[in-house]
């Protein structure tokens, strides 16, 4: 009799949380941490952890955004729901870790792959977020937009600014921000610094903006007399690109740096001495694979496995000294494996 009730409690147990409901995950989920699914720091060079992502669940679609602003961005995948795999392909989907009314919690699943080499990510309820900005600006009529409560365009400003210039490009940077007013349905664009005093290419970049009222979803933000968005907008034309970009919700021009980072040019370059750097370890020259993948990661800091493949060829050429100083820089960087690698083979 104990035992027939203790498979009861298991049979009970798995079928009421062992298995995620469809019905659970539904809605728009933003993300507000993310992490290695071995617990390391994220530091691929894709996806940076202050980046912006929007999960909309919907019935057995999964959509992607990584633009706070612009709907244009969004990505769909379709998944089946099985147990607690979100699976998008025969061979990838997302795990389910946890979900509640305001919390989810995804990692990533890829035949083959590692969970070093694969995120997990935390999201939070967008209405969760939303309730709490509306409570924090109970009363306001004019409020400050900001990446969790925005009206978001159908159209990329983006584009219609670089379509202005005609390719008529030039090094220049500005700081403004627009005010959208529904109830009078215009737009009053404002720039408080510019790099360059080209006031032609400035009454461009407002005219662009302040006609632009009718692309805006404003249907959450009615009540308001006017929402404020700042940005930052960079002009720039090098030998392998041109164009114009534009960074919302900050006045600070360094944010491009944050954003961007690596130049193209040194992502190339990375690249290209991180697959000479391969070539060359698979033909044991390990002290020309060592010089490569120095000079991949110094080209792209967030390139972490050239880091890693350093460290191999330093160890498979007999240089255990060195191969442990490069897995202790990897473990200082947050890397979980390096820290492994380094406590059981460094003194």
């Amino acid at each position: 009799m104990k035992k027939l009730f203790l498979i009861i409690i298991i049979f009970f147990f798995n079928n009421n949380y062992g298995q995620i409901k469809l019905s659970e995950i539904p809605g728009y989920w933003i993300k507000s941490k993310a992490e290695m699914k071995d617990g390391s720091d994220l530091l691929d060079r894709f996806v940076n952890d202050f980046s912006h992502i929007e999960y909309r669940i919907d019935q057995n679609r999964l959509c992607m955004n990584s633009s706070p602003v612009y709907r244009t961005r969004e990505t769909c995948l379709s998944f089946n729901l099985i147990d607690n795999l979100m699976k998008t392909s025969q061979y990838s989907g997302f795990i389910i870790e946890k979900v509640t009314n305001d919390t989810l919690i995804l990692s990533e699943k890829i035949d083959g792959l590692e969970d070093a080499k694969l995120k997990r990510l935390y999201f939070i309820k967008q209405e969760v977020l939303v309730s709490r900005f509306k409570e924090e600006n109970l009363g306001e009529k004019s409020i400050v937009a900001s990446k969790l409560f925005t009206p978001k365009s159908n159209e990329s400003i983006e584009i219609d600014l670089n379509k202005a210039f005609k390719n008529n490009y030039s090094n220049f940077e500005l700081v403004g921000n627009f005010k959208i007013y529904p109830a009078q349905k215009k737009i009053k664009t404002e720039i408080t610094f510019s790099t360059q005093n080209d006031s032609s290419r400035i009454r461009i970049v407002k005219r662009v903006i302040d006609r632009s009222f009718e692309k805006w979803d404003l249907k959450d933000f009615q009540d308001y007399e006017s929402i404020e968005i700042p940005f930052v907008l960079k002009s720039k034309i090098t030998k392998n690109y041109r164009g114009i970009s534009v960074i919302f919700f900050t006045d600070d021009l360094t944010e491009f740096d944050r954003l961007y980072g690596t130049s193209m040019d040194d992502l190339k370059r990375s690249s290209d001495c991180f697959n000479k750097g391969l070539i060359a370890y698979q033909e044991k020259r390990y002290p020309e694979s060592i010089v490569y993948f120095t000079e991949s990661y110094k080209s792209n800091p967030k390139n972490i496995d050239a880091l890693y493949n350093k460290a191999v060829a330093y160890f498979e050429s007999g240089d255990k000294k060195n191969a442990c100083q490069v897995w202790l820089e990897l473990s200082i960087l947050g890397q979980v494996d390096a820290k492994k690698i380094f406590l059981e083979n460094c003194n």
